[in-house]
């Protein structure tokens, strides 16, 4: 399919005030909410009544893959052997194209959880390579009642002018997964949580689908509370201790994605939200346990809902 054709279909999703402009998504609609929720989705006509250029191009190959693109200065071409993984890959565009048009906004590759009283909840942020626990840390605190805010990514804005100071994490709506086989120390809670959440499940990978009153929905908002970078080791107990100031700038650079930001400008920019927030390092080889240690510093009257 020629990405200029005017037969072309054009799509808007996210917010009416900055709406993402997509060519052909219809290619990938069926499988965008496995990976995508809350996003607001519309049909918005053909190539042909576009004044300007789409911001992500979908483009159907002759070997029956997708090519997502997404234009502009910080743009990218990523192809896919299906319209399934194409989906997924469509789902990270839309979120770089809303990240990268907000001046002081950075994305992390993290998971969140709000934790606290709901009318008092802040989020606390898990960084930490791939592989470092940080889905299923998330979704053990979920499982335990905590809104779960994000899987994988979450965005920050990063205005020292906003909110007198305050940072708050903005929601991406990105739909958690969780790697199959689940642990055998995983917990008899955390197994019937993933069984009841699960929208499609293989061999290796569960996706799940949470209820609304659980988990926060695309563009919701909530204070950052803390920085936990995660620290896996093959055995040993939890232990949850305040990390260095440095330590959580030189996490925060390796988790984060802002290509519209100056080099010089991100490392301040980052560096201030360690000052704002702080954090913790998390040594920890179970991630049940490392969701007990998350609550019992963060939210201790909930500390005993993680276990069951």
């Amino acid at each position: 399919m020629d990405v200029s054709s005017d037969a072309a279909s054009l799509w808007l999703f996210g917010p009416e005030d900055m709406p993402i402009l997509v060519r052909n998504a219809e290619l990938v609609l069926p499988h965008l909410t496995i990976f995508l929720g809350g996003w607001a989705i519309r049909f918005a006509g053909r190539a042909v009544d576009c004044p300007t250029p789409p911001d992500i191009d979908l483009v159907e190959r002759e070997d029956g893959g997708v090519t997502v693109v997404l234009n502009g200065p910080c743009g990218y071409s990523l192809s896919f052997d299906d319209e399934f993984n194409a989906a997924n890959g469509l789902a990270s565009a839309l979120i770089a194209a809303y990240v990268t048009r907000r001046p002081r906004m950075v994305c992390l590759h993290a998971s969140s959880v709000a934790v606290g009283a709901e009318d008092d909840a802040a989020i606390a942020v898990m960084l930490g390579e791939s592989f470092a626990g940080k889905s299923s840390t998330a979704l053990q605190m979920a499982a335990a009642g905590h809104r779960l805010f994000g899987d994988d990514r979450l965005a920050v804005i990063a205005d020292e002018r906003a909110d007198y100071g305050q940072v708050r994490g903005i929601c991406m709506g990105l739909m958690p997964k969780v790697r199959m086989p689940l642990p055998p120390d995983c917990g008899a809670q955390f197994q019937e949580f993933v069984e009841g959440c699960s929208e499609i499940c293989d061999d290796q990978a569960a996706y799940l689908r949470i209820w609304d009153n659980e988990a926060a929905s695309f563009g919701e908002q909530a204070p950052v509370s803390a920085f936990i970078m995660l620290d896996r080791r093959d055995s040993g107990d939890s232990v949850l201790e305040p990390a260095p100031k440095g330590d959580i700038v030189r996490t925060l650079v390796a988790n984060c994605y802002a290509p519209h930001i100056d080099a010089g400008a991100l490392v301040p920019i980052l560096s201030d939200l360690a000052d704002r927030v702080g954090g913790y390092r998390l040594r920890f080889s179970s991630s049940r346990d490392a969701a007990l240690a998350i609550a019992g510093e963060l939210a201790p009257g909930r500390v005993e809902t993680v276990n069951g």
